[in-house]
């Protein structure tokens, strides 16, 4: 029997089975299309991360107060680190969140508490205004400079072109009233939240908003790129002294670190969501395994006959695998077809990016040909065993 003809014949028998048939290809549909769009999360995931922690700056440390022995460091700890040649500059970071209010008009929005050296070593710029001074952290001036995001949920009205004009004008902050010194660029949002979404005030003045003088991390960055390990031991070596060496009261990041640290996580969550949609692939199998073997009963007279009239066994079992590996491309392609929609479609509704691959839907695709053929091999080989004569007698 000639390739052609038999799949001629397998497309005519799925053909004939329409709702049989659809049923038995969406588990696989099913399958393919969760595993591009899992690995697709996964991928844009961790782009998103990377491309944010990359943001911070080349040249950035974090250091983490994680004990109870000491809550901050002292002014002589930042004077002993800004005075080291490997590190350019110190900025403390105190977050909380806060109600920001104007009129009727309220956001729950994060608040920082830092110093002038932020902008720098964190990279941050204004669009209007001015950054806070160092002024305006020894009085504890209570001015603040403002994210876009804040400023479109607290001042709906107001064009981008009009943002300008809120410097100089005063806001409320849990009650309190504040002057806005200065309007941030804009960040944008990744996974790991948004950076628009924020106000930025004096360290000292942070503290009494929050009441806390506790502030428990700190952005320490290096002279240059090449400087970054030594900044890390000299600031590890101020903490392990500062702390008579119990290195469980503090932790030092460097970007690379964070990064790493970062991606090993996304890819082993990605591999889990990955693999729990693999198994519908298998399950899809069985279910092609399961219609076949009920083809192989409901034609066995048919093959009696193609039998007595001269088809050998390698024809039966050319036919029947034929028609499984025809369900599973078929299911395959739809799936790949799904979950390319899916992924264009969901960052329209969701901030969540998506990066699709050329070669897991590939992978994807040839996966579903190898369990139409794996779990195909079965009921076309007891198909191609039957004896002509107990075929023709089968009612």
């Amino acid at each position: 029997m000639r390739f052609s003809q038999a799949l001629r014949m397998a497309f005519k028998a799925i053909a004939s089975n329409k709702m049989r048939s659809f049923l038995t290809m969406l588990g696989i549909v099913i399958g393919i299309s969760s595993v591009i769009i899992m690995l697709a999360v996964g991928n844009g995931s961790k782009q998103a991360i990377t491309s944010s922690i990359e943001g911070m700056g080349t040249n950035l440390l974090t250091l983490s107060l994680t004990g109870t022995k000491t809550t901050t460091l002292t002014s002589s700890d930042i004077s002993t680190l800004t005075k080291s040649k490997n590190i350019a500059n110190v900025a403390s970071d105190l977050t909380g969140t806060a109600t920001v209010k104007s009129g009727d008009e309220n956001e729950t929005a994060s608040v920082e508490g830092t110093v002038p050296s932020y902008s720098d070593v964190r990279d941050v710029t204004v669009a209007y205004g001015r950054f806070i001074t160092q002024d305006d952290v020894d009085n504890h001036y209570q001015v603040l400079d403002i994210g876009p995001e804040v400023i479109q949920n607290v001042y709906p009205n107001l064009s981008v072109k009009q943002y300008q004009s809120l410097v100089g004008q005063t806001i409320q902050v849990n009650g309190a009233n504040f002057l806005i010194v200065g309007i941030l660029e804009s960040k944008g949002t990744s996974t790991t939240g948004s950076s628009d979404n924020r106000v930025i005030m004096p360290v000292t003045t942070a503290e009494r908003l929050e009441g806390t003088t506790s502030v428990r991390t700190y952005y320490v960055e290096a002279a240059s790129a090449g400087k970054i390990d030594d900044a890390t031991t000299d600031l590890n070596n101020l903490m392990y002294d500062k702390f008579s060496g119990d290195t469980t009261q503090y932790r030092v990041l460097s970007e690379s670190e964070l990064l790493q640290t970062s991606t090993q996580t996304t890819s082993t969550m990605t591999n889990m969501l990955t693999a729990v949609a693999a198994i519908s692939l298998v399950v899809g199998g069985i279910g092609i395994m399961n219609i076949m073997l009920v083809s192989v009963v409901e034609r066995t007279r048919e093959i009696g006959i193609r039998k007595a009239i001269g088809a050998k066994r390698r024809d039966i079992m050319l036919q029947f695998l034929i028609e499984a590996v025809v369900l599973s491309c078929l299911s395959g392609a739809i799936g790949v077809i799904i979950g390319v929609v899916a992924c264009l479609i969901m960052p329209q509704f969701t901030k969540q990016a998506m990066v699709m691959s050329g070669g897991v839907m590939l992978i994807a695709f040839l996966f579903s040909v190898a369990v139409g053929i794996a779990f195909g091999l079965y009921p076309a080989a007891k198909a191609s065993k039957l004896r002509p004569i107990d075929a023709l007698r089968y009612e």
